[in-house]
């Protein structure tokens, strides 16, 4: 959880089997603090999410632990480019497909189809829990990346202009009332992460 900021989601124990094997899978991707906050975000919003859900949530990025992945251009500020985020989606789904099949018997604690539906959809939400993925995804983002998109500005990899974009899209694009009051919140905080003109001229 983020220090300093009180209105974060608490963490979720691990209580499912396939549970703790995804947190494993995913702890050497560079980002799974995000993935497993995304977890904590949904089951926030959602007590009662079913395990499907929150596998997804904790694996929806994964596919760019992997090489050879859809890559996005930060510098155009595309950040709903379909012809990335679709495939991005559809190849974490795929991965984690293949992951829960390779199980054996473990894998029968989830719908494996339900949980590559809900990562597929997870930058464009949908009905039944897609929404919701993608808000607590949102959510996380804004907690656990803001710093990486900072250093997007800070390395020149993209304008802090394109950078405040692409903050304010992790919020416009949530579908889920109460988790967009939440996202305004972290917005301002997010915001505040960006460097001003002068450090990102350095």
């Amino acid at each position: 959880m983020t220090a300093g900021t009180p209105w974060a989601a608490p963490v979720v124990p691990l209580d499912t089997e396939v549970e703790a094997l995804a947190a494993e899978w995913v702890e050497p991707y560079s980002q799974a603090e995000h993935l497993m906050r995304a977890r904590d975000w949904l089951v926030h919003l959602h007590p009662g999410a079913p395990v499907e859900m929150r596998v997804a949530a904790m694996t929806h990025d994964i596919e760019r632990m992997f090489p050879g992945g859809p890559v996005l251009r930060h510098a155009d500020g595309d950040w709903d480019n379909p012809f990335y985020l679709f495939p991005h989606s559809l190849r974490s789904a795929e991965a984690v497909g293949m992951w829960l099949g390779a199980l054996g018997p473990v894998s029968a604690q989830v719908s494996v189809g339900e949980v590559r539906r809900l990562i597929a959809l997870h930058e464009v939400g949908g009905l039944n829990g897609a929404d919701v993925v993608q808000a607590a995804d949102s959510l996380s983002y804004l907690e656990t990346l803001a710093g990486l998109t900072r250093d997007w500005v800070l390395s020149g990899t993209c304008s802090r202009e394109a950078a405040a974009g692409k903050l304010a899209y992790t919020v416009e694009r949530i579908r889920v009332p109460a988790a967009r009051e939440l996202a305004e919140q972290w917005l301002i905080w997010a915001m505040d992460q960006l460097p001003v003109a002068q450090e990102a001229l350095r």
